[in-house]
Protein backbone atom coordinates (compact mmCIF):
# COMPACT_ATOMS: atom_id res chain seq x y z
CA UNK A 1 0.00 0.00 0.00
CA UNK A 2 1.53 3.37 -0.55
CA UNK A 3 0.90 6.56 0.25
CA UNK A 4 -2.33 8.54 1.83
CA UNK A 5 -1.63 12.12 0.77
CA UNK A 6 -3.64 15.61 1.68
CA UNK A 7 -3.85 18.95 1.00
CA UNK A 8 -2.20 19.48 5.03
CA UNK A 9 1.03 17.58 3.00
CA UNK A 10 0.39 14.75 5.72
CA UNK A 11 1.19 11.26 4.18
CA UNK A 12 2.18 7.60 5.01
CA UNK A 13 4.29 4.76 2.62
CA UNK A 14 2.57 1.50 4.26
CA UNK A 15 4.07 -1.70 3.48
CA UNK A 16 1.47 -5.00 3.35
CA UNK A 17 1.18 -6.86 5.65
CA UNK A 18 0.40 -9.89 3.77
CA UNK A 19 3.92 -9.62 2.15
CA UNK A 20 5.47 -9.67 5.29
CA UNK A 21 3.50 -12.96 6.15
CA UNK A 22 4.00 -15.03 3.84
CA UNK A 23 7.70 -14.27 2.89
CA UNK A 24 8.19 -15.08 6.83
CA UNK A 25 6.47 -18.16 5.78
CA UNK A 26 8.64 -19.28 2.91
CA UNK A 27 11.90 -18.75 5.50
CA UNK A 28 10.28 -20.44 8.38
CA UNK A 29 9.51 -23.38 5.88
CA UNK A 30 13.58 -23.50 4.46
CA UNK A 31 14.33 -23.03 8.53
CA UNK A 32 12.52 -26.21 9.12
CA UNK A 33 13.88 -28.01 6.13
CA UNK A 34 17.75 -27.37 7.22
CA UNK A 35 16.46 -28.77 10.43
CA UNK A 36 15.15 -31.52 8.98
CA UNK A 37 18.57 -32.47 7.72
CA UNK A 38 19.70 -31.94 11.19
CA UNK A 39 17.51 -34.51 11.91
CA UNK A 40 18.39 -36.87 9.14
CA UNK A 41 22.11 -36.97 10.29
CA UNK A 42 20.94 -37.19 14.63
CA UNK A 43 18.98 -40.00 13.51
CA UNK A 44 21.62 -41.87 11.56
CA UNK A 45 20.03 -41.98 8.26
CA UNK A 46 23.36 -41.15 6.17
CA UNK A 47 26.15 -42.13 4.66
CA UNK A 48 29.33 -40.96 5.81
CA UNK A 49 29.83 -38.45 2.99
CA UNK A 50 26.49 -36.92 3.30
CA UNK A 51 27.13 -36.38 7.01
CA UNK A 52 29.22 -33.60 5.87
CA UNK A 53 27.54 -32.32 3.19
CA UNK A 54 23.96 -32.08 5.47
CA UNK A 55 25.44 -30.17 8.26
CA UNK A 56 26.70 -27.99 6.10
CA UNK A 57 24.03 -27.29 3.94
CA UNK A 58 21.81 -26.63 7.17
CA UNK A 59 24.37 -24.06 8.73
CA UNK A 60 24.05 -22.51 5.67
CA UNK A 61 20.84 -22.10 5.25
CA UNK A 62 19.88 -20.96 8.75
CA UNK A 63 22.77 -18.53 8.57
CA UNK A 64 21.16 -16.84 5.14
CA UNK A 65 17.62 -17.26 6.13
CA UNK A 66 17.10 -17.33 9.84
CA UNK A 67 17.35 -13.51 9.78
CA UNK A 68 15.09 -13.37 7.25
CA UNK A 69 12.78 -15.23 9.23
CA UNK A 70 12.90 -12.43 12.04
CA UNK A 71 12.66 -9.56 10.12
CA UNK A 72 9.81 -10.42 8.14
CA UNK A 73 8.14 -12.33 11.50
CA UNK A 74 8.62 -9.01 13.53
CA UNK A 75 7.41 -6.57 10.47
CA UNK A 76 4.04 -8.88 10.43
CA UNK A 77 3.19 -8.48 13.84
CA UNK A 78 3.52 -4.61 14.26
CA UNK A 79 0.82 -3.21 15.59
CA UNK A 80 0.97 -0.79 12.53
CA UNK A 81 2.54 -1.08 8.78
CA UNK A 82 3.72 2.15 8.55
CA UNK A 83 7.39 2.77 6.95
CA UNK A 84 7.69 6.50 6.42
CA UNK A 85 5.25 9.35 7.86
CA UNK A 86 5.63 12.73 7.61
CA UNK A 87 3.58 16.40 8.29
CA UNK A 88 4.17 19.66 7.55
CA UNK A 89 7.30 19.84 9.87
CA UNK A 90 9.22 16.47 9.70
CA UNK A 91 9.22 13.44 8.14
CA UNK A 92 9.06 9.96 10.30
CA UNK A 93 10.80 7.17 10.22
CA UNK A 94 10.95 4.96 13.09
CA UNK A 95 11.71 6.49 16.15
CA UNK A 96 13.19 9.26 14.05
CA UNK A 97 11.83 12.75 13.27
CA UNK A 98 13.83 14.72 10.34
CA UNK A 99 12.65 17.87 10.07
CA UNK A 100 12.32 18.60 6.23
CA UNK A 101 14.69 21.56 5.78
CA UNK A 102 17.14 19.33 7.30
CA UNK A 103 16.86 17.19 4.24
CA UNK A 104 19.12 18.04 1.01
CA UNK A 105 17.83 14.96 -1.00
CA UNK A 106 16.34 11.39 -0.90
CA UNK A 107 17.55 8.99 -3.43
CA UNK A 108 17.09 4.79 -3.41
CA UNK A 109 20.16 2.95 -2.36
CA UNK A 110 20.93 -0.72 -3.62
CA UNK A 111 23.79 -2.17 -0.90
CA UNK A 112 24.99 -5.38 -2.66
CA UNK A 113 25.86 -7.28 0.83
CA UNK A 114 26.13 -6.76 4.56
CA UNK A 115 29.07 -7.92 5.63
CA UNK A 116 28.26 -10.96 6.77
CA UNK A 117 27.25 -12.01 3.40
CA UNK A 118 23.90 -11.34 3.92
CA UNK A 119 21.60 -9.93 1.32
CA UNK A 120 20.85 -6.43 2.33
CA UNK A 121 17.26 -4.55 1.77
CA UNK A 122 16.47 -1.72 -1.06
CA UNK A 123 16.77 1.14 1.58
CA UNK A 124 15.25 4.99 1.41
CA UNK A 125 18.80 7.35 2.10
CA UNK A 126 18.11 10.70 3.32
CA UNK A 127 20.87 12.98 2.39
CA UNK A 128 20.86 15.58 5.12
CA UNK A 129 22.24 19.39 4.87
CA UNK A 130 24.91 18.78 7.39
CA UNK A 131 26.87 15.80 5.36
CA UNK A 132 25.48 12.78 6.86
CA UNK A 133 22.72 10.62 5.23
CA UNK A 134 19.99 8.50 7.54
CA UNK A 135 18.92 5.01 5.86
CA UNK A 136 15.23 3.90 5.95
CA UNK A 137 15.32 0.07 5.35
CA UNK A 138 12.52 -1.37 3.22
CA UNK A 139 13.35 -4.58 4.28
CA UNK A 140 12.65 -6.68 1.08
CA UNK A 141 8.87 -5.78 1.61
CA UNK A 142 7.96 -3.66 -1.59
CA UNK A 143 8.64 -5.15 -5.28
CA UNK A 144 10.81 -2.79 -8.17
CA UNK A 145 7.30 -0.38 -9.00
CA UNK A 146 6.22 0.04 -5.35
CA UNK A 147 10.09 0.84 -4.36
CA UNK A 148 10.03 3.56 -7.09
CA UNK A 149 6.40 4.40 -6.37
CA UNK A 150 7.27 5.48 -3.04
CA UNK A 151 10.79 6.93 -3.83
CA UNK A 152 8.77 9.27 -6.19
CA UNK A 153 6.69 10.41 -3.73
CA UNK A 154 9.13 10.89 -0.80
CA UNK A 155 10.89 13.15 -3.41
CA UNK A 156 7.61 15.09 -4.62
CA UNK A 157 7.00 15.35 -0.98
CA UNK A 158 10.39 17.32 0.03
CA UNK A 159 10.01 19.39 -3.04
CA UNK A 160 6.62 20.69 -2.29
CA UNK A 161 7.97 21.04 1.42
CA UNK A 162 11.14 22.75 0.13
CA UNK A 163 9.12 25.19 -1.80
CA UNK A 164 6.89 26.22 0.77
CA UNK A 165 9.85 26.38 3.92
CA UNK A 166 13.30 28.03 2.19
CA UNK A 167 16.43 28.16 3.88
Amino acid sequence: MLPATSEHQQGEIRYRRMTAIWKGSLCFLFLVLCVLLLWVIVAGQTESVEKIYYPMAAVLGMWMVGPFFFMFWTRSIQRVSILVSWDNHSLHAGKRDIPWNQIRKIELANPARSKWQLSASPMYALFLKDGTRVHIHTDHLFGKKELQSSLSILQKSLQEHQEFDPD
